[in-house]
């Protein structure tokens, strides 16, 4: 009888390890060791187009929208931020510090905002500066908004360890 306890003893302490072997870090019982030798799919330059197209797409109806563009408009500021994008692509595979990229992409943005400026109309432009100001202080706010999220975090763990 004891020897019987001992042998169920070690086939579930045997059978727990197995099956604790099977399950992931996440908890869930899937096995993901096929996958692991395998490197990860880098998208390929169609897709990576395909997301830029969709992108520019969306930037081009907003600025349509909210500085009622023209088709002629339209039309030459697509082609400006195409080249710029495609400019900005070309200077970051040469190599050269982040700091001269940094500087060289601004001078691009910088260049290709002069160049939009001057397909657009006095109220145009008014609108185009406040809609670029809008979008320059809101990407400030989303990092801002990321930090305030980690202070609280931090507080509700100290606060946590204090009870």
């Amino acid at each position: 009888m004891k020897t019987l306890k001992i042998l169920l003893f070690s086939l579930l302490i045997l059978s727990s390890a197995a099956i604790a072997q099977n399950f992931n870090q996440n908890g869930y019982g899937v096995n993901t060791d096929l996958g692991r030798n395998s490197s990860p799919s880098k998208p390929s330059q169609q897709d990576i187009d395909e997301i830029n197209s969709k992108q520019l797409d969306r930037f081009m109806e907003q600025l349509k929208k909210e500085l009622s563009l023209d088709e002629l408009q339209t039309i030459a500021i697509r082609n400006e931020v195409t080249t710029n994008r495609k400019n900005v692509e070309i200077l970051m595979k040469k190599e050269s510090s982040e700091e001269e990229k940094s500087k060289q992409i601004k001078a691009m943005m910088d260049r290709t905002d002069v160049t939009i400026n001057s397909y657009l109309n006095k109220d145009q432009k008014e609108k185009y500066k406040i809609l670029t100001e809008k979008m320059k202080s809101g990407k400030k706010i989303k990092k801002g908004k990321k930090e305030e999220v980690k202070d609280e975090i931090k507080e509700d763990k100290t606060t946590e360890e204090k009870l």
